[in-house]
């Protein structure tokens, strides 16, 4: 689950809510607050302003958490399974397609990698390859920049580490944006986690 908003629950603890995105929340369960990496234990789970003992995948919920330190969680955040745990990355590599940018990207182009309910500066610091828009292939290698409409292969690295997933592996969790000065310039799939 990607943490979209956090306030204070009643009574103790800190209530966290967003999306489950994948699997199954129950009570009393330990997940994990990533990228902090810090335990937590689920005291209540509220949907629809009704307490439940568990939620699935697709459910818009608050989750009471108990054991944890609220200035260890940020809005983009991950709650992930204890044995499971969510890649955490500063480099990922993303298949992107160009809408609309106003100057070229080239290598050190900064964006706002826009992911789930994270927002996190990044830079462009490699462009693999020029990619064919329907068919994937790859037309040209080390482009010097991408244009309008262009499809690609690149490297983003973000300046605080953030929770990923290859799309192959979790397609909530594997989409990104990429936007400039209030533009999206960028959508694309991250195909592989470097670092």
């Amino acid at each position: 689950m990607s943490i979209n908003d956090i306030f204070k629950g009643t009574g103790s603890g800190y209530c966290v809510s967003g999306r489950l995105e994948t699997g199954v929340l129950c009570v009393n369960d330990k997940v994990l607050v990533s990228p902090s990496r810090e335990q937590a234990q689920v005291k209540s789970i509220m949907l629809d302003d009704f307490s439940h003992n568990a939620a699935f995948a697709g459910d818009q919920i608050s989750v009471t958490l108990s054991g944890v330190d609220v200035s260890n969680i940020n809005i983009g955040y991950i709650l992930c399974d204890i044995t499971n745990p969510v890649p955490i990355a500063t480099r990922i590599q993303a298949r992107i397609v160009v809408f609309n940018v106003k100057v070229p990207i080239t290598i050190g182009f900064p964006v706002l990698l826009h992911h789930q309910s994270l927002i996190e500066p990044a830079h462009i610091v490699k462009l693999k390859a020029q990619l064919h828009k329907s068919n994937g292939e790859i037309i040209k290698k080390k482009p010097r920049c991408l244009g309008n409409n262009s499809c690609a292969l690149v490297e983003i690295e973000t300046t605080r580490p953030i929770c990923v997933e290859k799309y192959a592996d979790m397609k909530e969790l594997g989409r990104i944006m990429l936007r400039v000065s209030g533009v999206t310039i960028a959508a694309g799939l991250i195909t592989s986690i470097v670092k």
